[in-house]
């Protein structure tokens, strides 16, 4: 007999009987899991098993024909476009890096949400601005550190090898200090 379920228990991300359908396709059948806080959770399976699917179900790409998802113990309905502010953050199965922009750029494009200063701030480049970005800057070279990429700080992303690309995009989900990270073919 398990214990009594208490406040910490609801925590984190719980997936509840998440199934999916594509027509005629199942992709998802009957999923449950639960992810803690401070937890490592693998899914694993083989090409085509769902594990894409899943982490499209949680960040609110696509949406379960049946089954539910809770946050803390709250129901949640992902939107791709609230990830961020909830905390979620997540890397793809291609590397998903801006061409136009350096290494160092898409790490801190990932960080845009936490800037303090504002668009107008930006726009006409107040100092409060300026502050934010060497606050930025300086998180990505350091993160760039950590996984030892930060010599390619000024590359673009596309004259890198595929291993390197993937620590950038990384870095890039990292620097928003997320509290729930989703690595898809880390």
């Amino acid at each position: 007999m398990s214990p009594p379920a208490t406040p910490a228990d609801d925590q984190g991300l719980a997936l509840h009987h998440v199934g999916v359908r594509f027509g005629g396709l199942v992709a998802l059948d009957d999923v449950s899991l639960r992810v803690p806080p401070g937890r490592v959770v693998g899914v694993i399976g083989p090409n085509g098993a769902g594990k894409t699917t899943l982490f499209n179900v949680v960040c609110g790409f696509v949406r379960p024909t049946e089954g539910s998802l809770t946050l803390d113990g709250r129901p949640f309905r992902p939107r791709p476009h609230d990830l961020t502010r909830l905390g979620i953050a997540r890397t793809l199965q291609g590397v998903g890096l801006f061409a136009g922009l350096t290494v160092l750029e898409n790490v801190v494009a990932g960080a845009s949400h936490t800037a303090r200063a504002g668009f107008a701030a930006a726009l006409f480049g107040l100092p409060r601005s300026d502050r934010d970005e060497s606050r930025l800057r300086a998180r990505a070279l350091n993160l760039l550190a950590e996984l030892g990429i930060d010599k390619h700080a000024d590359a673009a992303p596309g004259t890198l090898p595929y291993a390197v690309r993937k620590r950038v995009a990384l870095a890039r989900a990292l620097i928003a200090r997320p509290r729930l990270l989703l690595l898809d073919e880390p």
